[in-house]
């Protein structure tokens, strides 16, 4: 009987005490072949909408290393991402943007700054209607506001078929 009133007891405790904190769940994966080593751990926070992925592999054969942090980030209206991917001769790339959930799909804007240096503008639009008919088209810019690449993308279904299309542009190096 003491026990009983015991746990009861402390099962009230517990329910009406103070939320527990956001638990992060990690997972490590690791990788091992004939010429690489890579380590890849992924930590989540579904209570703060936050997700974080941490990489890095070593060739083995010449001891270099290249790593890479991406962070997502939930918000009200989508998610934020921060990527950044170090080389393994330290050549820097980012990349930073925000995806914007709307009513039919969702749009992205964000920038990248290439391993040179050179920074450019990204921009994503993505569409559905609920029949099976979806639409995707991303955009490249310079520095400049010139457009150096984009890909547009539908998707249309009628009955027992459907018809994807796709349409790349890049802008001729020189």
């Amino acid at each position: 009987m003491i026990k009983t009133r015991l746990m009861i007891a402390s099962l009230a405790a517990l329910m009406v005490g103070a939320p527990l904190a956001a638990q992060d769940q990690s997972r490590t994966r690791t990788y091992e072949g004939p010429n690489a080593s890579a380590q890849t751990t992924t930590t989540v926070n579904p209570e703060t909408g936050t997700a974080t992925r941490d990489r890095a592999v070593t060739n083995l054969n010449t001891g270099e290393t290249a790593t890479s942090t991406a962070v997502r980030q939930r918000t009200e209206t989508g998610a934020t991402v921060d990527v950044v991917q170090t080389g393994p001769r330290g050549n820097t790339q980012t990349l930073s943007g925000e995806r914007v959930r709307t009513d039919n799909g969702s749009t992205f804007t964000g920038t990248a700054t290439g391993a040179g240096g050179n920074t450019y503008g990204l921009s994503g639009v993505r569409s559905r209607d609920g029949q099976g008919n979806s639409s995707a088209s991303q955009t490249v810019t310079n520095g400049a506001g010139e457009t150096i690449g984009s890909r547009t993308r539908a998707t249309t279904r009628s009955p027992g078929q459907v018809n994807r299309s796709v349409s790349r542009s890049r802008r001729p190096r020189g």
